[in-house]
């Protein structure tokens, strides 16, 4: 079963939590390792792809909107259990290896 297109890709929903967890894109933005831009541009397409604005923007920060707070916490059990996944198969390669 194919994935719908608005979910195929989960860097944005991951970083969206970190904006809903940091308390901004900024620190988000650190936390992943990106620039405040580039997690700015993230979340811009995250909401291209969802149709909805998920995030307030204000010249003293940013945070989540009412949609973007619905939207996180329907995406944190999906991004967990990617996360899951990823330990699963680093667990297999790592036996497989040894």
């Amino acid at each position: 079963m194919p994935l719908p297109s608005r979910v195929t890709e989960l860097a944005g929903f991951d970083l969206l939590l970190s904006v809903a967890q940091l308390g901004g894109i900024g620190a988000a933005a650190r936390a992943h390792g990106i620039s405040q831009p580039a997690a700015s541009a993230r979340i811009r397409q995250l909401e291209a792809r969802v149709g909805v604005a998920l995030v307030d923007r204000t010249p003293r920060g940013s945070s989540l909107s009412e949609a973007g707070a619905l939207v996180a916490d329907w995406a944190r059990p999906v991004v967990e259990a990617a996360a899951d996944l990823e330990t699963g198969i680093s667990a297999l390669q790592h036996a497989r290896q040894a």
